[in-house]
């Protein structure tokens, strides 16, 4: 542990365990060594928030973490958080549940398909100015959303000048005296914008695992109906530019304007690039 994040306020994280399990040991990896603690949920029956039995590879998951886990910062806790018939209320009971266990006060929501971005710098050098002010406010973050992946590219939401798309946002960031009411956002109206960008796989997965998701996340009321699946499922490298200003019902308000085709071996450093364009 440095001997800077030795004199800032100790952070709590708490992320979930369920159907997306293989994209939680990258997520953790990218922020491990700026945080003091990571409080994981798992439902004890292998439910979902929308009622639905999953599965994952327990064993391999367990060793990776235990891999990641040299500080011993990670912790697993598993109850019944499946007891509404409404999905987002149990999305909203379970983050409750795991931040009420936290043993720091500043809790830092992270899901396991989101990798941070320059995690290091938001830790280390933005949180310590904001810190003092942590009961008054919450944090959001940028996400940056890969849309679909092919052989040797990704297609990414981008704004029509071709830059990523920076207008979806989320509240990650609270005290324990304040309530998830809406997944990551609380009651507090007092939001603070910061600098960090984050990857969020959340689409860009096989037509499977896309499909598992869109059945049991917290919005899964949603997905009857809605043309998201049809028009992922239908885009392609060769049509991907006819995809303009759309969106769906369950994944907030702004339209996205397109898509871009991006290599893959120049992925990490283009998000990196447009993550110092977020503020």
């Amino acid at each position: 542990m440095s001997e800077l994040h030795d004199r800032i306020t100790p952070k709590s994280v708490i992320s979930l365990v369920s159907y997306d399990a293989e994209y939680l040991p990258a997520s953790i990896s990218s922020y491990y060594p700026y945080v003091d603690e990571i409080v994981l949920g798992l439902d004890k029956d292998r439910i979902s928030w929308s009622g639905n039995k999953f599965t994952f590879d327990e064993g391999k998951l367990w060793k990776e973490l235990k891999a990641i886990d040299t500080e011993n910062k990670i912790s697993l806790i598993e109850d019944n958080f499946h007891q509404s018939k409404v999905a987002i209320e149990n999305d909203n009971y379970e983050r409750n549940f795991l931040k009420n266990h936290c043993t720091h006060d500043w809790i830092f929501s992270i899901d396991a398909d989101e990798e941070l971005i320059d995690a290091k710098k938001f830790f280390y050098n933005w949180c310590p100015l904001v810190a003092p002010y942590r009961k008054q406010i919450d944090i959001s973050f940028t996400w940056f959303l890969p849309f679909k992946e092919f052989e040797n590219e990704y297609l990414v939401i981008a704004n029509p000048d071709n830059r990523w798309f920076k207008g979806d946002t989320q509240g990650f960031a609270t005290t324990k005296d304040k309530t998830f009411t809406y997944c990551r956002w609380t009651e507090n109206k007092r939001v603070i914008h910061s600098p960090l960008a984050v990857i969020h796989w959340s689409f860009c997965r096989t037509a499977q695992n896309l499909e598992t998701k869109l059945q049991n996340f917290g919005h899964s009321d949603k997905t009857a109906g809605d043309p998201f699946y049809h028009n992922w499922s239908i885009t392609n490298l060769s049509n991907y530019q006819n995809l303009t200003n759309f969106k769906t019902s369950g994944y907030g308000a702004n339209q996205w304007p397109k898509l871009v085709a991006v290599p893959k071996p120049q992925f990490r450093q283009a998000a990196k690039m447009e993550a110092g364009l977020v503020y």
